[in-house]
This record gives structure tokens, sequence and C-alpha cells, in this order.
């Protein structure tokens, strides 16, 4: 097979609907790119079992990164290096917002959405609970 030919395959694979959506248009804008641009970098990159997995990876990389966003905007990083919530406190209520998220369907969360702002007042609500000692 030649390297154009393995190339066509690639990009035929990178087209799907789901990649698009899931894949493409996450790295098209985290690097202000075309969707078009992203798929030649993706297919230039990444080979045919990269490409396989990669969606699943990008799912992987979405709850990464709204993990990392609810840490950031309820400051657990601070509470953890004040050791005023402990490790299994703060997985605790990331897992709690992640599970809710998951359940209402909006994983793909928007930090702005109407969901995720309750689920984080509420995650501030039980810290305060949990820094008061109401809660353990």
């Amino acid at each position: 097979m030649t390297d154009e030919t393995i190339k066509k395959i690639k990009l035929w694979k990178l087209e799907s609907y789901s990649y698009i959506e899931n894949v493409l248009k996450p790295l098209s804008e985290v690097l202000n790119l075309s969707i078009e641009e992203v798929e030649e970098l993706l297919a230039k990159n990444l080979d045919m079992v990269r490409i396989e997995s990669s969606h699943s990876s990008a799912e992987q990389a979405k709850l990464f990164r709204l993990e990392k966003q609810i840490e950031v905007d309820l400051g657990l990083d601070y509470f953890h290096h004040l050791e005023l919530l402990d490790k299994n406190q703060i997985t605790s209520i990331k897992e709690e917002i992640t599970n809710k998220l998951e359940s209402s369907g909006k994983l793909d969360f928007d930090s702005y959405s109407d969901k995720y702002n309750e689920l984080i007042k509420d995650a501030r609500k039980r810290i305060l609970d949990i820094l008061e000692g109401e809660e353990s």
C-alpha cells in the first residue's frame, strides 16, 4: 500500500460524524485551525490503531478536562494544600458532580450551563458544611 493510499484510508476514518464531533471539533477549537487542517495533522501523526482508539481517548480526555475544570471552579487545590479537605473528600465532590452530569447527558459541559453552575453551587455548600463540621 502506498503512503497516499494509507493517508486516504485514515482521512476516510476521520470523517465520521462522531469522530468530527468528539475529536476534530474540540481540537480544531483548541488549535484555532479548520477541521480539515486538524484531519491532515491527525492523519500525518497517528497510525490506524491510534486513530481507531482516539475516539475513546478523546472521551477520557473530556472527563479529565471536566474534573480539572471542577477543581479550578471550586478551588479544590487550595483546600487540599491547606489540608482543609482530604483527598477522599475532594474525589467524592468531583465524582458527585461528574456522575450527575453524566446521568443528565450533559458531560459535554459548558462552564456556563445552568446544570453545571447548579452542581458547582451545591458543591460549594457541601464544602462549607465540611468546613463547619456538619459533614465529615
